[in-house]
């Protein structure tokens, strides 16, 4: 059966590596991604199964047909921890964008669920109770997700992350933990920073493969609408994107 994957934030840096890895080495027909600019690629990945599409998130419901006819999204909308819009960009857009797609992906035969895989870059350490605002909103857009009726969600929770390419803003998080804290985490093998590479070849290959859970029981549940949900932590990203199978 011919896939179709729909990527939200893919010029960001996680974002852009899920589209990459998607378009190197996954196996879906099509792979769309929905933003507010296209996705600037070199001539070495290959593009002949990608659609870009440029959309506008205060009205969505202008850019309806490009959500129908989906099997997995990946939502990798992000911002920095002092971004001032963090909550429009990082719940409101989310949220907004997910129930319009589990509107144009309704249930089919006598199934309840939108047959969706909804997939979602959260955070290590978001919680609704959270003192850190990014990390309580992270947490209230997961709360949220899953309870839109999708047959799956899966929460990819990294820490610190390590880009490969430049950022178009200085975060001093990511300045700290690439620079200062990435020799400790690796002579310690304390496996608490993720380079992005990393992160978006795992959330592929656990949209790919049904068969990939998080290795604490503890985070395999299902939601009040009936969603089976999959929370992977970072160690877990680490060990899915290293497997060699």
């Amino acid at each position: 059966m011919d896939r179709t994957a729909l990527i939200f934030g893919a010029t960001g840096a996680v974002g852009k590596q899920v589209l990459i890895d998607a378009l190197k080495n996954g196996k879906y027909a099509k792979v769309i991604t929905a933003g507010r600019r296209p996705v600037q690629l070199d001539d070495t990945i290959p593009q002949n199964k990608l659609v870009q599409k440029t959309i506008d998130f205060e009205n969505l419901e202008a850019h309806r047909e490009v959500f129908r006819n989906i099997n997995d999204v990946f939502c990798c909308l992000g911002t920095s921890l002092f971004e001032p819009n963090t909550e429009k960009i990082e719940k409101t857009y989310v949220l907004n964008a997910a129930k319009i797609i589990a509107e144009e992906n309704k249930p089919s035969d006598n199934n309840t669920l939108s047959p969706i895989h909804y997939l979602y870059c959260s955070s290590a350490g978001a919680d609704t109770s959270s003192m850190i605002s990014l990390l309580r909103i992270k947490a209230e857009a997961e709360e949220g997700l899953k309870s839109l009726g999708f047959q799956k969600v899966s929460v990819f929770l990294p820490g610190g992350l390590k880009t490969v390419e430049p950022r178009s803003s200085f975060r001093w998080a990511e300045f700290f933990s690439t620079t200062i804290f990435s020799p400790f985490d690796s002579f310690f093998n304390l496996k608490l920073l993720v380079s992005v590479d990393t992160l978006g070849k795992a959330m592929r290959r656990v949209a790919e493969d049904n068969s990939i859970k998080p290795s604490d029981p503890k985070n395999i549940k299902e939601s009040s609408a009936g969603s089976t949900v999959h929370r992977f932590s970072n160690i877990d990203i680490i060990a899915i994107a290293s497997d060699k199978k």
